[in-house]
């Protein structure tokens, strides 16, 4: 599970799909919430084979412009 704060614009949610889509993942859930009208919180579940190919997806995420910060959600709920 991941989750990350974002600036919204139009295509976003496009551009990180196909980010992950490119890195080999597939997208389980996705889920958003607005912030304060000029940015969203997303929550995401992917299909990853390890931490390693974890690290790639965030890294890839990390370089889409309108993403402020990435991380792992590590709850265990």
């Amino acid at each position: 599970r991941g989750l990350g704060d974002v600036y919204k614009r139009q295509g976003l949610l496009a551009s990180i799909a196909a980010a992950i889509a490119k890195a080999g993942s597939n997208i389980d859930e996705v889920r958003t919430e607005e912030r304060d009208g000029l940015s969203s919180s997303l929550f995401f579940v992917v299909s990853v084979s390890g931490r390693r190919h974890l690290a790639a997806i965030m890294r890839s995420l990390r370089k889409i412009p309108s993403v402020m910060r990435i991380y792992r959600d590590l709850g265990r709920n």
